[in-house]
C-alpha cells in the first residue's frame, strides 16, 4: 500500500509538471510589427505596334525586348513570371485586361508595359508605362532615338534613354528590387 501510494503521489507530482514544461517551452508570441512582407514583383510586358511591325524588323523587336529585360536584371529588379505560358510580350495588340490576367496569374503587384513602336521620323521609340493592378498608371516614360544611319543605331541610343529613364523608378513603386540582393530574378535564371 505504501508502494501503491508513493507511486500514485510521484505520479500525480510528474503529472502535474507537464503544463508548466510545455508553457515554459512555448516560443514567445511572434511581433506583428516584425513580420517580413511579401517580396514585390512586378510583371514585364513588352508589345510591339503595327508601324513597328510594318516598318522594321522582328529581330529589332527582339533586341529592343532583350535591351529592357537585361537592364532589369542587371538592376535586380524583382520580375513576376507567368510560369505556365511564359507569355512576356505580344507581336499585335492585346488587351490589357489579358495582360492583367496574365499578371496576376504570376503573383504581380504591378505591370511594366513597354511598347515598341517606329514612327516615321524615329528609327525607334519605347514606351514605358507603369501600371497597379487596377489598371491605374503610375508613370510613364519615353526614349527613342531618330539620329544616326541605322536601327542598330537607333536601339544604342534609345537603350541608352531607356536606361536613363528607368534609373529614376528602380527600387521606387513599379520596379521593386529583389529584398535579397543575392536571390536571383526568375527572368534572370532564364
Amino acid at each position: 500500500m505504501k508502494i501503491r501510494n508513493l507511486l500514485l503521489s510521484s505520479l500525480m507530482s510528474f503529472t502535474l509538471s507537464i503544463p508548466v514544461l510545455v508553457l515554459a517551452q512555448e516560443p514567445a508570441p511572434s511581433n506583428p510589427s516584425a513580420a517580413v512582407a511579401p517580396q514585390q514583383r512586378v510583371f514585364v510586358f513588352v508589345q510591339r505596334t503595327d508601324r513597328h511591325a510594318k516598318y522594321s524588323s522582328q529581330d529589332m523587336f527582339h533586341d529592343a525586348m532583350q535591351a529592357v529585360m537585361d537592364y532589369l536584371n542587371q538592376k535586380k529588379v524583382a520580375i513576376a513570371t507567368d510560369e505556365f505560358g511564359g507569355r512576356n510580350h505580344a507581336e499585335g495588340a492585346m488587351p490589357m485586361e489579358t495582360v492583367i490576367k496574365i499578371a496576376k496569374d504570376a503573383n504581380a503587384d504591378g505591370i511594366l508595359w513597354v511598347e515598341v513602336d517606329r514612327p516615321m521620323t524615329k528609327w525607334l521609340k519605347l514606351t514605358m508605362k507603369c501600371f497597379d493592378m487596377k489598371n491605374t498608371l503610375l508613370w510613364e516614360e519615353k526614349a527613342e532615338s531618330g539620329g544616326g544611319l541605322s536601327g542598330a543605331h537607333g536601339l544604342e541610343i534609345a537603350t541608352k534613354r531607356m536606361q536613363e529613364a528607368l534609373d529614376k523608378h528602380v527600387g521606387q513603386t513599379g520596379l521593386p528590387v529583389l529584398a535579397d540582393s543575392k536571390e536571383t530574378s526568375p527572368a534572370e535564371a532564364n
